[in-house]
C-alpha cells in the first residue's frame, strides 16, 4: 500500500469550515483513533496495515489545514477527510509532499487509488 504525505485544505487553498473543537469530536468519534488536545492525531487501524498520522491547524475560528500522511485504503481516507472536515464535499484541494503539487481532493484520490471506490469496511 502506497504513503501519503499532504496539506488538506478548503477551496481555493483557504480554510476548511470547520472549527477545531467540532474537527475533534468527529475524529475521535472514528474507533481507534487518538487525538491529542493539540491536534495531532493517529489512526491505526488492521492491527497496524492502515495507519493515518495527522495535525489539525487552526486560526480564527477554522481550521486553516490539515496534514495528513500514512498508507491507508480508499475508504479508510474517505472516513477520515469526512470526520476532519465535517463535509462529504470533494471541493477540497490537496498540497502534496514533498513534490508541492496542487490538486483537487478528487483528482488526488483518482489518482492514488486508481480502482475507484474501495468497497472493503474498516476493521474495528
Amino acid at each position: 500500500m502506497p504513503e501519503f504525505h499532504l496539506y488538506l485544505y478548503g477551496r481555493s487553498k483557504g480554510p476548511i469550515e470547520s472549527s477545531f473543537e467540532a474537527a475533534e469530536e468527529r475524529l475521535k468519534g472514528l474507533p481507534k483513533l487518538y487525538f491529542e488536545p493539540d491536534g495531532s492525531f493517529v489512526w491505526a487501524l488492521d492491527e497496524g496495515r492502515q495507519q493515518v498520522f495527522g495535525m489539525v491547524y487552526d486560526a480564527a475560528g477554522a481550521i486553516q489545514y490539515i496534514e495528513l500522511w500514512g498508507r491507508c485504503e480508499r475508504i479508510t481516507w474517505q472516513q477520515i477527510v469526512h470526520a476532519a472536515t465535517g463535509s462529504q464535499s470533494s471541493h477540497f484541494e490537496v498540497l502534496r509532499l514533498p513534490d508541492q503539487r496542487l490538486q483537487e481532493l478528487q483528482d488526488f484520490e483518482t489518482e492514488f487509488w486508481p480502482g475507484g471506490a474501495d468497497s472493503s469496511v474498516v476493521s474495528e
